[in-house]
């Protein structure tokens, strides 16, 4: 069913439409049921599109014969009812700091090797997936569901067990699928028979990485995701698990103590997944919740991880974080979703900062990283995707840009918005849109810094506010405004119709 979902070497596409797939892991059974909904609206207000979870064997069949999956069933229902997609990852493994990975007992107590390709562990394999397969089967987009992807085990490139045998188990759970009607996407996470595409079967199969880097961002993430382009040609680069905080154990900090999983890094390294051309990533965890006693026996019973969204589910400004990221990618996902690295064009007058463009047809974004961990202050060269000579742009016109320690900025290019086209903006994009009369841009920053914005304008602007410089360029029909970013928003009209509401940062992430 090409029509309502394939992928191909840039993107997902979804009923027709090239989609940047924004995914949130939250596991069911660490959340009472009562509190689904409440955790489900916090992450689509925080623009995520995709809700990712495990099924968990053992949580469902504690007992040989005896399964109950209506609490899987329930939630597919609600996932659905939001109006998310959904991602499925039935293992039968499935790690996620859950006891034998969510392989029962029952089984263990059989004594075959597990996850190989022993006939007792095809065998027990595909008792589970006859349970669990027909509700996904149902509950595809395919058939009128929420579910665009399935995934077989996990992280097996971790496993010891001869190639041979690990290419035949892959297999044998992907045919276990097809076999059971499943005709959604089938991926894998670090599992390299996956990307042994002369295989036929495993050409079918898209294998994608995960990512815990902490602050090891440059030195982990770039690299791997080259290796998958290289080795995955014709599938979207995608990351099953980027890193949404970590796990505490007995004896070690809380996950909220932990160096390396705060806000910042979390900003950090998904511009830079973003950066290298991801265009399917899902956090883990985005809510982490509760180990209640059928799991994680060695852990803290705490699963809060330090996630987007708190144990009690409480906000905090790593889901602030997110949420200027979900905001981004709903104004300019679709740009990002097939756009390419240019290079050599862009750059900045500081090394300490970096710079890339991506470019899709007449709009771009900018990228731009801090890599010495201090304030640096820099001016941006950049190409303008929409001029026939490729003229380039520097910025800004007077004074000079502005980032702090480790900071990331995701910037677009020629963007669309209701009313007018943003030439390009130095301060991040939150919305854009129309109230009443009037169409708004809303755009932030850190207080202090200059901010420098172009609109396009046929003609001469008329510019109410205050603004510290204003250029009008008619040769490419543009106002160039500088606006210093202060504790309290700015508003200006621009041409009597357009609102450009400046914020700062903090404000700007927690304002609906």
């Amino acid at each position: 069913n090409p029509h309502m979902i394939r992928y191909d070497t840039s993107c997902f596409t979804l009923n027709g439409r090239d989609t940047f797939v924004f995914s949130a892991a939250f596991h069911y059974p660490r959340c009472p049921q009562a509190l689904w909904r409440d955790r489900l609206l916090k992450l689509q207000r925080a623009g995520f599109n995709t809700i990712e979870t495990y099924v968990f064997w053992n949580y469902h069949e504690p007992e040989e014969g005896r399964a109950d999956l209506t609490a899987f069933e329930e939630f597919i229902k609600l996932v659905k009812e939001l109006g998310l997609w959904m991602i499925a990852r039935p293992g039968p493994y499935v790690c996620a700091e859950w006891e034998r990975g969510a392989i029962p007992n029952w089984v263990a107590a059989k004594r075959f090797p597990l996850r190989s390709n022993h006939p007792e562990s095809i065998r027990t394999s595909q008792h589970w997936f006859s349970l669990v397969l027909p509700v996904i089967q149902r509950q595809q987009i395919t058939t009128g569901g929420p579910i665009i992807m399935l995934q077989v085990e996990n992280e097996y490139d971790f496993w010891q067990a001869p190639e041979a045998e690990k290419l035949e188990y892959v297999r044998a759970l992907a045919r276990m699928a097809w076999n059971a009607g499943i005709d959604v996407p089938i991926i894998t996470c670090w599992t390299k028979q996956a990307r042994q595409n002369a295989d036929p079967d495993m050409a079918r199969i898209m294998d994608t990485c995960d990512f815990y880097p902490r602050w090891e961002i440059l030195k982990q993430v770039p690299s791997a995701l080259q290796k998958l382009r290289q080795e995955e040609p014709h599938s979207p680069l995608g990351i099953t698990e980027l890193q949404g905080g970590w796990f505490s154990e007995f004896g070690g900090k809380l996950s909220v103590e932990q160096e390396g999983v705060n806000a910042a890094q979390l900003n950090m390294l998904t511009k830079t997944a973003i950066e290298q051309g991801v265009t399917y990533f899902n956090y883990y965890m985005a809510f982490g919740g509760t180990n209640f006693d059928w799991a994680s026996r060695g852990l803290t019973t705490t699963y809060d991880y330090a996630a987007p969204i708190r144990e009690p589910g409480g906000l905090w400004e790593k889901y602030y974080a997110t949420r200027g990221i979900g905001a981004s990618l709903g104004l300019f996902g679709n740009v990002l979703t097939r756009a390419q690295a240019l290079e050599g064009v862009p750059q900045s007058t500081n090394t300490a900062v970096s710079v890339t463009e991506r470019v899709a047809g007449q709009s771009a974004v900018i990228f731009l990283r801090e890599n010495a961990n201090a304030e640096q202050q820099f001016k941006l060269t950049f190409r303008d995707p929409d001029s026939p000579t490729k003229r380039t742009i520097t910025v800004p016109r007077e004074g000079e840009l502005v980032i702090g320690p480790r900071e990331m900025k995701m910037l677009p290019v020629q963007l669309h918005i209701p009313g007018s086209r943003l030439r390009y903006s130095t301060a991040e994009t939150l919305a854009a849109g129309l109230i009443l009369d009037r169409h708004y841009l809303i755009v932030y920053d850190e207080p202090g810094r200059l901010a420098e914005i172009s609109l396009a304008t046929a003609d001469e602007p008329k510019v109410d506010g205050d603004t510290a410089y204003n250029y009008w360029d008619p040769e490419y029909e543009s106002v160039v405004l500088g606006v210093r970013v202060e504790k309290a928003e700015k508003v200006l009209l621009v041409n009597n119709h357009l609102l450009l509401v400046v914020v700062p940062r903090e404000r700007a992430l927690r304002t609906w």
